[in-house]
């Protein structure tokens, strides 16, 4: 069901709004919207819980590597609500220690790109003074050339010398030696002027103060890194202060109406948690004015979900298709059965459910899931249940049949296949009837008579027509229900030729209830699969059953095989079955588009929060 919910307004002095807004988002007992007249607060925390989410990101690499199957970190409410100066210096320190080890990184790449561009000419023995100015009468020059040209380049004779400093490849690096500075017009083809990084002394010399310059930043880089890992360990730390930022952001941009003494907070409560917010208010001591009214005509509550623990698990379902509107009701009781159901003919199989049950309880007991995690095995746990139930029904054991108490889908599929249809129509009329008793309840009769009555006959009358001993009243009812679609669907037109184009329009939308109907022999068509599956599993693994390597061998065949079934198999009933509400259910009487009651409080992106809601 849907809670129902106030709109309040709340006036306190300016000076008190942060400790009032402190005790609302710890309770977590309203939603706070943005009225006309107020304006969303400044956030500068806001940077700060960007800051935060970059430094996650740099900090990653050096945090102890986490388990696929492993939850969120707690932390209590209490820990988050406030900045923690501690948490703060801790933080600083790893940003130094970033900020240092992206110098040490940059320097080092220097280091190596100058070491990468002098090492062909360690074998030169000039100063780069030498170099450049020359020596005596004797002027130089440095180049590369390719290889193959130098032996010939080597016996040339002419005002030019070269020496060969190094090769590399096929690559020669050179030094021409020349008298007149003019004759180095005379240079080879192919030479190609090299360029020296500037260097102290010869470059020997240079590369050799380079490579201890190296070696001690690689060891300052060792340092650092090792100092991050062993910081780095508390994966808390940094998500905590985010966190933290993110509560103190939260509170800063709340949206309100500001006087020069006053402010003026607004939003929805739920009306059963009036009296709890009102004690709340007085527990702080503060001076504050609040009035809470009923929602009028014209706005849309949020939606807040109270249904049982059972129901409770299907609301995320639901959810993902369109959350339900404040005025149209909660569909998520008439829907989890119909889920439930069809989830467990689809697997059908004893062994499978036996798997799920286990596989389910472990994955809960080892692993910390989110609320929604937890909701969604919970979803699959209860499934398992009619998993078993129609695989005693259809007589499946892990892909084998024996002794069905009704039939077997593998030996039987056209019984299959008709049962699956009569679960669609029931399916079908079960949200034909939610429609009906909502067009009842809102006074439009007609409407139900006419557009959900008559369809129900007109269906029912032709599944009564194939068999001899009811055709005639069915033949009698789907005329009837025919004929009403015929001259009232097209009610609401205007014009003789108008109206009875709408309801011939009308009569053809057979076409699509028997479409919807058909779409349920997707049941018969994953429970084959599933059945089928496993079944060659078996075989596969009862083929290698002829010796002791053998049967270890089938061992592992049905330990894979029927492990890879299972997942697939409940990916495709998950899918499935999500598409039968939405489509086929959903789609007879469900509106949606409500908003989800988010409440002001605390909701971490990067911890959990502690069960008790902790201190």
């Amino acid at each position: 069901m849907i809670a129902a919910m106030n709109y309040f307004t709340l006036v306190c002095m300016k000076e008190d709004k942060e400790g009032l807004l402190d005790r609302l988002q710890s309770s977590g007992l309203v939603m706070l919207v943005q009225s006309p007249q107020a304006q969303p607060g400044a956030s500068p925390t806001g940077e700060q819980v960007q800051r935060m989410e970059r430094l996650m990101q740099q900090i990653k690499p050096y945090a102890p590597k986490r388990g696929m199957l492993s939850g969120l970190p707690e932390e209590s409410v209490q820990a988050l609500k406030q900045v923690a100066p501690e948490d703060v210096q801790a933080v600083q320190t790893m940003e130094q220690l970033l900020d240092t080890l992206d110098q040490c990184r940059r320097r080092k790449e220097e280091l190596l790109q100058e070491t990468a561009a002098l090492a062909p000419w360690k074998g030169l023995d000039l100063t780069e003074k030498q170099l450049k100015e020359g020596l005596g009468y004797t002027t130089f020059r440095l180049g590369i050339l390719p290889a193959g040209q130098w032996e010939e380049l080597s016996s040339r004779e002419g005002p030019l010398g070269y020496t060969q400093i190094s090769r590399q490849g096929n690559r020669c690096y050179l030094l021409a030696t020349a008298v007149d500075p003019a004759d180095f017009s005379s240079l080879p083809d192919g030479w190609e002027p090299a360029a020296v990084p500037s260097y102290s002394g010869t470059p020997a010399k240079h590369l050799e103060r380079l490579e201890q310059e190296t070696a001690r930043i690689s060891a300052r880089l060792e340092q650092l890194q090792q100092t991050l890992t062993s910081l780095a360990a508390d994966e808390v730390l940094p998500a905590r202060l985010t966190e933290q930022y993110r509560s103190v952001s939260q509170r800063e941009s709340a949206p309100c109406f500001s006087t020069r003494e006053t402010v003026l907070l607004e939003g929805w409560v739920p009306q059963k948690k009036r009296n709890q917010l009102e004690k709340l208010l007085n527990q702080t001591g503060l001076p504050y004015g609040l009035d809470c009214r009923e929602p009028l005509p014209e706005e849309e509550p949020p939606t807040l979900l109270e249904n049982s623990k059972l129901v409770g698990q299907f609301e995320g379902i639901t959810n993902m298709f369109s959350v339900p509107n404040y005025r149209e009701g909660d569909p998520n009781g008439i829907m989890a059965p119909w889920y439930w159901l069809i989830f467990g003919m689809m697997m059908g199989d004893v062994g499978y459910g036996l798997l799920m049950v286990v596989a389910i309880v472990l994955v809960k007991k080892f692993v910390k899931l989110g609320e929604e995690g937890v909701k969604l095995l919970n979803v699959m746990l209860y499934s398992s249940i009619t998993t078993m139930l129609c695989g005693v029904i259809f007589g499946s054991y892990f892909g084998e049949t024996w002794h069905p108490l009704l039939f077997s889908p593998m030996e039987d599929p056209v019984s299959m296949l008709l049962l699956t249809l009569l679960v669609g129509v029931a399916h079908i009329f079960t949200g034909l009837g939610v429609q009906i008793y909502r067009s009842i309840r809102s006074g439009k009769w007609l409407d139900a008579l006419f557009d959900q009555v008559s369809w129900i006959c007109l269906i029912t009358g032709l599944g009564l027509a194939f068999f001899p001993a009811t055709q005639i009243p069915g033949v009698v009812l789907a005329a009837l229900g025919g004929l009403t679609i015929l001259f009232t669907a097209g009610r609401h037109r205007k014009g003789f030729l108008s109206k009875a184009v709408g309801g011939l329009s009308g009569l053809y939308g057979i076409t699509n209830y028997l479409s919807d109907i058909l779409s349920y022999s997707r049941i018969l068509a994953l429970s084959l699969a599933t059945g089928v599956v496993g079944m060659v599993m078996n075989m596969l693994a009862g083929m290698l059953q002829g010796s002791v390597l053998g049967w270890i061998l089938s061992l592992l065949i049905y330990a894979v095989g029927h492990v890879f079934n299972l997942a697939l198999s409940l990916l495709s009933a998950y899918v499935h079955d999500c598409r039968l509400q939405y489509i086929e259910f959903y789609g007879k009487f469900y509106e949606g588009g409500g908003t989800l009651f988010r409440p002001f409080a605390i909701d971490p992106h990067y911890l959990r929060l502690k069960k008790d809601g902790g201190n």
